[in-house]
């Protein structure tokens, strides 16, 4: 039986290799019924061979290779293993990142002792060149992802989820956040485990940094993919911003802007006619 899905999808970072694996060797929880599929986007770099090294070292339930055709899409390359998983609880994690000893069992077994929650996340220690920070986020309200994904880039949750027809879609580059919509779509209950259990890394080669220069067309898409969650004028914003519209401005970078927000600048356009 395997309990969890571990889904690590890669592109270009052997480097890390060492770092991460070392990190689910340290978990305390047992690893005999967790699966690990390595999604390899095609690589250039010895990441292939890393993971078959490590393959050899971790004693879990299977440690499974996978080298579908290139997209240069980690949400599609997210899909191609969650596609192949046997688990019972799913987890998509970058290997860029390092786990805290007890990041598995924690989240596991909060799902597990809490069968009307569908979906855990933690707080997470933010590393970069400007230092290390401790983020500590918000208890989980549905009104936050209208606006901003106020949730850790990894997280687990129940494979009902994706069985429910759940996709990572190759449209936005915030990815995740468009994710997590579709779960809390199905009904799915949130649940903020409020401790520091992992690092999240940022360095150049993040794909969530560069996602930033498509931040209006990315928030954009999100709307426009999931619009009965939102609010029909900011549905009508999404729709003119791809337009190009000149009141569909971006707004702040990784916020939907609001309908008051909305409101307010076609106020202050009408205003500067008159």
């Amino acid at each position: 039986m395997t309990l969890l899905s571990i889904i690590i999808p890669n592109y270009n970072y052997g480097r890390f290799a060492d770092r991460f694996f070392r990190s689910v060797i340290a978990q305390t929880m047992d690893l005999q019924s967790v699966e690990i599929l390595f999604v390899d986007d095609g690589s250039t770099d010895d990441s292939i061979k890393q993971a078959q090294k490590w393959a050899e070292k971790i004693e879990c339930d299977k440690f499974e290779i996978l080298t579908p055709p290139r997209t240069g899409k980690p949400g599609l390359v997210r899909n191609y293993g969650l596609e192949r998983a046997k688990g019972d609880s799913l987890i998509c994690i970058d290997h860029d990142d390092i786990l805290h000893p007890e990041f598995l069992s924690t989240c596991l077994e909060t799902l597990n002792n809490n069968p009307e929650i569908g979906f855990v996340y933690t707080d997470y220690l933010e590393n970069s060149l400007e230092g290390a920070r401790e983020v500590h986020l918000p208890k989980f309200c549905k009104a936050h992802l209208r606006t901003q994904n106020t949730l850790s880039p990894s997280a687990m949750y129940r494979r009902e989820l994706w069985d429910s027809g759940i996709r990572y879609r190759a449209n936005t580059a915030y990815e995740d956040w468009d994710y997590w919509v579709q779960c809390l779509m199905t009904g799915a209950a949130f649940q903020l485990i409020p401790k520091v259990l992992y690092n999240y890394e940022v360095h150049g080669n993040n794909f969530s940094i560069g996602a930033v220069k498509d931040d209006g067309v990315a928030k954009a898409q999100i709307v426009l993919n999931n619009p009965s969650f939102f609010h029909p004028m900011v549905v009508h914003w999404a729709e003119d911003h791809l337009r190009g519209r000149v009141y569909a401005a971006a707004f702040q970078r990784g916020c939907i802007p609001r309908p008051e927000d909305i409101k307010a600048l076609l106020n202050k356009i009408e205003a500067g006619i008159r």
